[in-house]
């Protein structure tokens, strides 16, 4: 049963009809508990029971809201928790009124969430069109193939967003909420996700919505808490590597946690808006950068990665020092945060709120609240509606309370440092009430190669003592050295801040304008993208749809990465209408013997219709062509088995690569004959893997499931073997 609960969208020209419903579901079906959105810079994944509590999902705590996704370890997202609350509620499960009740979905995870207090009715996700088929070698080879969930028949090409999740869930309050998450792969829109409630008051309360009740709702709050920990490849444990050898020992676990998180707020009083904060020595000034494109004050939070108490350098940025690789790089210099979109003033007025949220408070992420939540305990209930819920804000944020304290932000809290919340209400639903509530979540900051070039910079002049021609952030040119380069390294950082607060204007006024890119859609990838090793070229060819499908087309952009594909990708050609060069193949010559290399194609436009930056084009999304197979260029065919040669040799994995499945962790075996019997062994002779066969040239070995045995650094012993008797025998060298 599908069950839709939208009318017209809050804050546009539409005529809002009350919804008068008691929905009664006959049977539930959940397609998935979870499903990601991978088609822009902004990763995340979303849950069917309406929120994404702490290791609910995944396998680790840091998990989700990844950007700039194009590299690993960008997880900043601990905890999501989602409360709905209301007064003297006459709950007819337990057969008693509660001065407060509250339905909990996190942050923390519980089973029973999805049986009594969020219960999921439907979940799933649609999309604008299909990702594009990549192939490599005859393989295929694109991340979406298995993380791009999007329903059967679930293709509108009229759509605006790329792909957006639907998600409808009955509690234990009877409010029933729709959640809908949009994502736009337009390079202007490719950092946000955004959130578009719809709450009704159905009186249903139980799974099957065989229990229900006929009751008004009063004091009705909409209260959400995020811990965030910016970001992954900053914060691993300081007992763990991950798969670059970044981050050795020194850094404290417990960042991983949240714990050196900084919670800041503004617009919490649009009418007399802070000009400035006081952080302006660090974060620059406040005023006008708070405002969106209509001179409106912008209500949002942000978190980033502040300063540790335990470290004897200054960590903004998270720079790598003191590790097993001390090259500075930047591991933590993005800002995230969630700006408000709109509101309900009441169910009978949908005007924007201005004064929504009503609530802005931190909350320690180890509260008691967070973690055993009980719907049945009126003293836990009234707690957490009286001082997190209805609270009202703080006099001043998490961050200047750190700050005006003279405090790192670990000295501020126990182990799980601050999750900011905020909190929508209070509203009177009547029975068959609607309350809209939209707002959007995003991420921006410094491009890898700014994290790899600033650290180094700031790594040169801090650690070596030495003096660093550079450029400031604010573009001016300056001389690093011992005395300034902390100053130097923040300024960047910090600068993260502009980038962040630029995308909350942008997704205002995308809500704005209804959510509806029009003619400022970018083109469609090509739906279809091949990668063959061949032995003077690698050859690339792909579909000409996305010239057919747009009138002010220009032609693709193809870019490579050299070793793996969670790397830097360079332009290496452009083939357009205007050079008179638009062709749908392209062969790569200037590839080297040996080496793995990996491939997006980008269609783009004339740049006609670009409103924010009139004239630069609009392009499609890496993330839908990116191959997450290697390719490379073959040595001239060989008779028999004289040609067979192992591509990388030597092979370098890390001490947790073998956690990752993909293309980091597999060896090419190239020029095979047609038929031939592959075995690996140990020096000692001990045989680690074998494989028959026959078909095409290539033949791979995943050593994370192939294998029977952990792979170990040494050399090992390939040997080749056809029908007629032929042998070969080969060395690899692997290196951890």
């Amino acid at each position: 049963m599908k069950l839709k609960l939208k009318t017209p969208r809050v804050g546009h020209a539409a005529v809002i009809i009350p919804l008068l419903l008691i929905f009664v579901i006959t049977s539930i079906s959940i397609a998935a508990d979870a499903r990601w959105i991978k088609i822009s810079s902004l990763h995340n994944f979303y849950q069917a029971i309406g929120s994404e509590p702490e290791e609910d999902y995944g396998d680790e705590q840091q998990f989700g809201m990844r950007w700039d996704a194009f590299y690993d370890h960008q997880d900043m997202q601990a905890a999501k928790g989602m409360w709905i609350a209301t007064t003297d509620y006459n709950d007819p499960l337990a057969a008693t009124t509660f001065n407060y009740k509250i339905a909990h979905c996190g942050p923390r995870p519980r089973p029973e969430i999805a049986e009594n207090e969020f219960m999921p009715v439907e979940f799933g996700m649609v999309g604008k069109f299909a990702a594009p088929t990549l192939i490599v070698d005859g393989e295929l080879a694109s991340d979406l193939d298995w993380d791009d969930l999007v329903d059967d028949g679930g293709f509108d090409f009229n759509r605006e967003a790329d792909r957006s999740i639907y998600n409808i869930v009955n509690t234990s309050v009877g409010i029933t909420m729709e959640r809908d998450v949009h994502a736009y792969s337009q390079q202007y829109y490719d950092n946000m996700m955004i959130h578009e409630y719809t709450f009704v008051n159905t009186g249903i309360v139980s799974p099957d919505g065989s229990v229900t009740h006929d009751q008004t709702l009063t004091g009705v709050y909409f209260h959400w808490q995020y811990r965030n920990s910016v970001a992954g490849e900053g914060t691993v444990e300081g007992s763990v590597l991950d798969f670059r050898g970044r981050r050795g020992w020194g850094t404290p676990q417990n960042c991983r946690w949240g714990m050196n998180t900084m919670n800041m707020v503004i617009g919490e009083d649009p009418t007399t808006p802070v000009t400035t904060s006081m952080f302006a020595d660090e974060l620059g000034e406040m005023g006008v950068d708070a405002y969106d494109y209509d001179n409106e004050m912008m209500r949002a939070y942000y978190s980033w990665h502040g300063r540790h108490s335990t470290l004897t350098y200054d960590n903004i940025g998270s720079p790598n020092y003191q590790g097993w690789i001390n090259d500075g790089q930047l591991g933590a210099s993005q800002f995230m945060g969630a700006v408000v979109l709109h509101a309900d003033t009441s169910p009978a007025d949908p005007t924007d709120d201005v004064n929504q949220p009503t609530t802005t408070r931190k909350i320690e992420s180890n509260d008691a609240e967070t973690t055993a939540n009980n719907q049945f305990s009126s003293s836990r209930m009234e707690r957490g509606y009286t001082e997190f819920v209805s609270a009202g804000h703080e006099d001043i944020s998490h961050a200047e309370q750190v700050k005006s304290q003279n405090q790192f932000p670990d000295q501020f809290s126990t182990a799980g440092g601050y999750s900011q919340t905020w909190s929508f209400g209070p509203y009177t639903m009547a029975p068959g009430d609607t309350v809209r509530i939209a707002w959007a979540e995003c991420a921006a900051g410094l491009s890898h190669e700014q994290n790899i070039k600033i650290g180094q910079n700031w790594y040169n002049a801090y650690a070596l003592g030495e003096s660093v021609d550079a450029t400031a952030a604010d573009g001016s040119s300056m001389t690093v050295n011992a005395a300034n380069a902390d100053d130097y390294k923040n300024e960047w950082v910090y600068s993260s801040l502009d980038s962040l607060l630029e995308t909350f204007r942008r997704a205002r006024f995308l809500y704005k304008n209804n959510l509806a890119l029009g003619n400022t859609a970018p083109p469609d990838p090509p739906q279809t993208f091949e990668v063959v090793s061949q032995g003077s070229r690698i050859y690339l060819s792909w579909s000409e749809n996305s010239e057919l499908d747009r009138a002010n087309f220009e032609g693709y952009k193809i870019f490579r990465a050299k070793g793996k594909y969670d790397s830097t990708y360079y332009e290496i050609a452009d083939l357009n209408f205007t050079d008179g060069n638009l062709v749908n193949e392209f062969s790569d010559v200037t590839a080297e013997r040996g080496q793995l290399y990996f491939y997006y194609i980008i269609a783009y436009d004339d740049g006609s219709t670009n409103v924010l930056e009139p004239g630069v084009p609009l392009h499609s999304s890496p993330f839908y062509t990116r191959t997450n197979k290697g390719a490379s260029m073959l040595k001239p065919p060989a008779e028999g088995v004289d040609g067979i040669t192992i591509v990388p040799n030597p092979f370098i994995i890390s001490n947790t690569a073998l956690q990752y499945i993909g293309e980091q962790n597999s060896i090419k075996f190239w020029n095979l004959p047609e038929r031939c019997e592959i075995n690996v062994y140990t020096e000692r002779g001990d045989k680690i893997y074998t494989y028959e066969h026959e078909g095409s040239g290539v033949a791979t070995w995943n050593l994370l499931t192939a294998s029977r045995q952990i792979i170990v650094s040494g050399v090992y012993i390939a040997t080749f073997e056809t029908p007629d008797g032929e042998k070969a025998i080969r060395k690899i060298v692997i290196i951890r």
